[in-house]
């Protein structure tokens, strides 16, 4: 039977989790530790770095801490779900119900027989109808210095990855929340390239001089998941696209979620506004 870990990136304590998943809880160095589960600290880490590398410290542990075939990583309020009706990208709920978990979360039998046959779980990608290098540097804390800094840098020390990054930030399709599930030869590879390369950013970045523009290694990793997941995609690797659940979600999130759903007109034409208007509510 393989060994599949999927961890559950946390910051406080939380009520749900899904079969094969574990909370590990990031930026264990430097914040009160939560008891009963994994620590990002242990081992070789970059856990004090959190604040400039959010979940990214749980993917740090994992690839220098854990053995495993294959390596998952979800948030405390982002969750894949079974739950495959409608286009959708993902769902937004309050808390849930036992007869909701059922529904959207299934069995331990049915993520290991989809994870063992795919080499990739990813989110399913969402067309925001601007290009994903336009919503980088149209979202509130995000600079286009940062990004483009990022892609120089990756392209210089690993040219096979130069024509996908040039694909996926031009396009309208972007995938989300740092999520996925691969195998192990993956990941690692994965690892490989990304923390190289933010190591290298890290030597030559400019500092924004606030707690949420500083966190930009954290969202340049989520684009580094797109463009690895495009370049797996590329290159003849099974990769499944399942929706994700998002819990928890305030009044707003749910209201905004019925009111323009994600990939409709409504929401597209919402999302022009804001951008022109500098309103952060449809950024992401």
């Amino acid at each position: 039977m393989s060994s599949i870990r999927i961890f559950v990136c946390c910051h406080k304590s939380y009520d749900v989790l899904p079969p094969l998943c574990e909370p590990i809880q990031c930026g264990s160095a430097v914040n009160p530790k939560i008891n009963g589960i994994l620590h990002d600290d242990k081992g070789e880490n970059i856990s004090s770095k959190n604040s400039e590398y959010c979940e990214l410290t749980a993917h740090y542990y994992a690839w220098k801490n854990i053995e495993a075939d294959y390596y998952g990583f979800y948030h405390y309020r982002r969750f894949f779900t079974a739950e495959t009706g409608g286009k959708r990208p993902y769902f937004a709920k309050g808390k849930l119900t036992q007869k909701e978990k059922a529904r959207f979360f299934a069995d331990e039998r049915y993520w290991r027989q989809l994870i063992e046959h795919n080499e990739i779980i990813a989110p399913k990608s969402e067309n925001m109808g601007i290009s994903v290098y336009g919503h980088y540097c149209t979202a509130k804390y995000h600079y286009a210095e940062d990004l483009e800094l990022f892609i120089k840098l990756l392209n210089k020390n690993y040219p096979e990855f130069k024509n996908v990054s040039e694909q996926y930030l031009s396009q309208n399709r972007q995938y989300f929340c740092n999520m996925f599930v691969m195998n192990k030869k993956l990941f690692l590879n994965y690892c490989e390239v990304l923390f190289n390369t933010l190591s290298e950013f890290d030597s030559v970045k400019r500092l924004h001089g606030d707690f949420q523009s500083d966190r930009t290694n954290g969202y340049l990793g989520e684009i580094f998941t797109g463009i690895y997941i495009t370049y797996c995609k590329n290159n003849g690797i099974e990769v499944a696209e399942i929706p994700r659940l998002d819990v928890n979600c305030g009044i707003k999130k749910r209201l905004c979620f019925k009111l323009f759903p994600p990939e409709s007109r409504r929401r597209f034409f919402a999302k022009k506004i804001a951008v022109k208007f500098k309103i952060s509510a449809f950024y992401s």
